[in-house]
């Protein structure tokens, strides 16, 4: 099911754009579901608002991007639910760092969302489906771009968004810029968070998909602590499995 953002309006100073946070059915790659019946209630959603970060604040390239990095909120009051999931409203400040740049996008259907849960307050039954994801935050993501459907203030925003992630691998296709070395194959993963961004950029997979399936590989490959070498090969061999298809 496409689930990316829509734009519902904009001024000025915010843009607010909408789309389910959470789907219900259909498995990920560990076998994990949401249904009606998930409790998506926590401290934060009493609150009202979920902060919106990018890309779960991560920072491969030590740039100083972080999850301190707040683009907007999620509007819990607009909630609602209904056969298809739990959709939201976010509203995302446009003076706030990447978001003029991610417009373009947005209203181009290239980016997405990923919800986090409070860390270890999650709980699942045994065939995968998730009774309890208290929300912590929501997170904009890319998705797959092609390239012959970018306008050029779409292409001009994913230049200027690929020189601040420059690892993006989606970004590099869309811009026709060379795609760096580290990300081209297998054979740079050394450790378990190599593998999450060979998933991400190369595999195309969204980080909560990403974290399931290295968490799948961690319980098949016990073989010492994440980055040991017989963890590594193990899921570089899996990985070359699933990507050669």
């Amino acid at each position: 099911m496409d689930n990316h953002l829509k734009t519902l309006s904009k001024t000025e100073n915010d843009l607010v754009v909408g789309n389910y946070i959470v789907l219900f059915g259909g498995k990920d790659l560990a076998g994990e579901f949401f249904t009606k019946s998930t409790r998506l209630e926590s401290g934060y959603t009493d609150s009202g608002l979920l902060y919106v970060d990018f890309e779960h604040g991560l920072d491969p390239d030590n740039m100083g991007i972080d999850d301190s990095h707040v683009l907007g909120v999620v509007d819990w009051k607009s909630a609602k639910a209904d056969d298809k999931g739990v959709f939201v409203e976010r509203v995302l400040n446009r003076r706030a760092k990447y978001v003029d740049l991610l417009v373009e996008m947005i209203e181009a259907g290239l980016v997405g969302n990923s919800s986090e849960a409070v860390r270890g307050k999650t709980m699942r039954k045994r065939d995968g489906e998730i009774t309890l994801w208290p929300l912590k935050r929501d997170t904009l993501t890319l998705t797959p771009m092609e390239p012959r459907m970018l306008t050029e203030n779409v292409m001009s925003a994913a230049k200027s968004l690929f020189e601040v992630f420059p690892r993006s691998r989606s970004l590099a296709v869309a811009t026709g810029a060379e795609i760096p070395d580290e990300i081209k194959t297998i054979q740079s993963i050394q450790t378990v968070r190599d593998a999450e961004t060979y998933l991400r950029d190369a595999g195309r997979f969204s980080r909560s998909q990403a974290e399931a399936l290295i968490a799948r590989f961690k319980t098949l490959s016990a073989q010492g602590e994440p980055g040991s070498d017989g963890q590594s090969k193990a899921i570089q061999q899996a990985i070359a499995v699933l990507t050669s298809k």
